[in-house]
């Protein structure tokens, strides 16, 4: 009996692989959303490329601003006059979705930087490096 195999451990132990495997592409996935959703490189809005000198993606989440290609800043500056001042815009699209639309969005960033800067996520980056 001592030449036969425990197939028990090896299946254990593949097992154990796996669920690392799984364990360390969730954490790239999660890193890489914040990295990309904060990447200085291009509109937060959008996703149209900037014009930067650099361009790697930074390793280090921007601060609490964002970047804007000139037509996204402009409607979001809109979007702000209308939220402040609750008054209507001359522009046709400017209406209650469009509103909703890009409250969700600045909930959203919100959300994606303060994830960015808490423990645990720092702990995801950390684990990533190691």
């Amino acid at each position: 009996m001592s030449k036969v195999l425990n197939i028990t451990e090896r299946l254990e132990s593949k097992k154990r692989k796996h669920q690392a495997d799984v364990h360390h592409h969730k954490v790239e996935t999660i890193q890489r959303i914040v990295q990309c959703s904060l990447c200085q490189n291009r509109c937060a809005m959008c996703g149209y490329h900037l014009n930067v000198t650099d361009s790697s993606c930074p390793t280090v989440p921007p601060s609490s601003d964002f970047n804007l290609c000139d037509s996204c800043r402009a409607e979001f500056e809109d979007f702000l006059e209308m939220s402040r001042e609750k008054k209507g815009s001359s522009v046709s699209w400017h209406n209650k979705e469009w509103l909703r639309l890009w409250s969700a969005w600045l909930e959203y960033y919100q959300a994606i930087a303060e994830f960015s800067n808490s423990t645990q996520f720092r702990q995801l980056a950390e684990e990533l490096d190691d």
